[in-house]
């Protein structure tokens, strides 16, 4: 199940170019069990994993 949240959390950060804290609001709807601090954490590592991709890439 992290693999899925990590993933929805990058495709909303990348692909949907969300901010991080509507990330947070969004993951809400898909993984209702999540509380906020660990929705915060899976953005915040969703968010290292996207960054740092972009960064491999220069």
């Amino acid at each position: 199940m992290d693999s899925q949240i990590l993933h929805k959390a990058a495709f909303l950060l990348h692909d949907c170019h969300e901010p991080e804290q509507v990330v947070v609001e969004r993951l809400k709807e898909y993984f209702p069990a999540l509380t906020l601090v660990e929705r915060e954490r899976y953005v915040q590592e969703a968010w290292d994993q996207v960054h740092s991709a972009a960064v491999d890439t220069l």
